[in-house]
């Protein structure tokens, strides 16, 4: 089943919003980490690449009335799949899932490279 949605984001204003129905207005933060600092993560909605989230920074989106999940990519690997109705806020945060934790970052990268590269990034949102 491929969906056709083009958002219009502050990273990427000339793509345009193609979707009928009631929208939702989120916000992506991505914070500040040292792991991936020079890389750009894709948001990923329903399993159609759609917005460049750039390190660091804050992106306005709006969520078609039918979007189901939301995923973050870098690379090959990904976040595991952050369902809408989940979405406490307006606010949705997005980060590499071993960045808070020295231990973690120094251990645990190559895991989540390899056999963890379905969780090397973590969506949460506020309450």
């Amino acid at each position: 089943m491929d969906k056709e949605i083009y958002l219009k984001t502050t990273s990427n204003p000339h793509w345009d919003t193609y979707v009928k129905g009631t929208q939702m207005d989120i916000e992506i933060i991505r914070p500040k980490q040292y792991q991936d600092r020079i890389r750009n993560y894709k948001l990923v909605i329903d399993g159609v690449e759609t917005t460049i989230i750039k390190p660091n920074s804050k992106t306005r989106i709006t969520l078609p009335d039918d979007a189901e999940y939301l995923q973050g990519k870098i690379d090959w690997c990904t976040s595991p799949k952050f369902y809408v109705r989940d979405i406490k806020s307006s606010q949705v945060s997005i980060k590499n899932s071993f960045g808070g934790n020295w231990f973690t970052a120094i251990l645990l990268p190559l895991y989540y490279i390899t056999f963890g590269k379905g969780k090397y990034l973590k969506i949460e949102s506020g309450s």
